[in-house]
């Protein structure tokens, strides 16, 4: 059973929309100490941006992102995370009223122990801060758009939508059937010359094969940007002419990519007149898998 969709063409291009950079640099006064600590260990460093309007209306739920930094800002300094890479990506969650999560890891995404501790972090937010957790989303950058790839394997019922962007392969143990109700948008560029191009294009296929559905046509020699829409699974694959490897600037400026984003809930909406009890008998689970837009309209107006 797939997860049902609906979309407010009048805003999601099919291709990219305009970018529009971000008017300030991220800056490790925006965000608030969020790390997992035990005693006087920190096993997981990382920041937290919390709007303001959660503190000031903390009765109102609002989004989470969680960004999953490069190779290049590992450490355990609780800093590095923090740059300019998600300038855009913070502007827009301000803009947005959203809390940006943003861990830092120094063993890798791929490690089984960092990734529940990022999950371990995800309820905290949630227990402690007016997060709704049927608008969770997760995007990563390079060595965290393989951790993307891993976050969604391991915990595919906490996400509303992904974006991974010039992601390394996912673990040998991720399975891309699981991935078919998931919406993701993966973005790369064709002339990456530190993650090949073909690491998105293969789980991009993985996942097309494995719900029995065509493949893209890709073109041989492009002579523009390539964008792959799916027309039965929430599946976009926006392959870019040109941009390198740092491509998650322009990515983190398209308004299509966050329109498409916050469209996404994992919630389900309940039948008139079936009680909450019946629907998880039917369900036959606690928390249901299958996502859907919160109604197929409009999205509310940015905050």
């Amino acid at each position: 059973m797939r997860r049902a969709r609906c979309f407010w063409l009048g805003a999601i291009s099919l291709l990219h929309g305009a970018a529009a950079p971000a008017s300030f640099a991220a800056s490790l006064a925006d965000f608030a100490p969020f790390s997992l600590t035990s005693g006087a260990s920190t096993l997981l460093p990382g920041r937290l941006y919390i709007p303001p309007a959660a503190v000031s209306d903390p009765t109102t739920q609002r989004p989470m992102i969680l960004f999953l930094h490069g190779a290049g800002e590992s450490g355990t300094n609780n800093a590095a995370q923090v740059n300019g890479n998600i300038d855009n990506l913070l502007a827009e969650a301000k803009r947005r009223g959203a809390f940006l999560y943003a861990p830092q890891t120094n063993a890798g995404w791929s490690n089984m122990t960092v990734l529940n501790r990022v999950d371990a972090m995800l309820d905290r937010a949630l227990a402690e801060h007016p997060v709704d957790a049927s608008r969770v989303y997760v995007t990563g950058i390079s060595m965290g758009g393989g951790g993307t790839w891993n976050m969604l394997a391991r915990f595919e019922d906490r996400f509303a939508a992904a974006v991974p962007i010039c992601a390394v392969s996912p673990n040998t143990s991720f399975n891309a059937a699981d991935m078919i109700d998931m919406p993701i948008w993966a973005f790369h560029a064709r002339d990456d010359g530190v993650v090949s191009y073909t690491s998105t294009r293969n789980v991009v296929t993985r996942i097309l094969s494995a719900a029995g559905e065509p493949l893209p046509s890709y073109p041989v020699r492009p002579q523009s940007d390539f964008a792959f829409v799916s027309s039965t699974l929430d599946l976009r694959h926006t392959e870019y002419r040109l941009g390198g490897h740092g491509i998650w600037g322009r990515v983190y400026a398209t308004p299509a990519m966050y329109e498409w984003l916050f469209s996404h809930t994992t919630a389900v909406p309940e039948p008139a007149g079936v009680s909450a009890w019946l629907i998880a008998a039917w369900v036959g689970v606690r928390r249901p898998k299958r996502r859907a837009p919160s109604a197929c309209a409009k999205p509310a107006t940015r905050r």
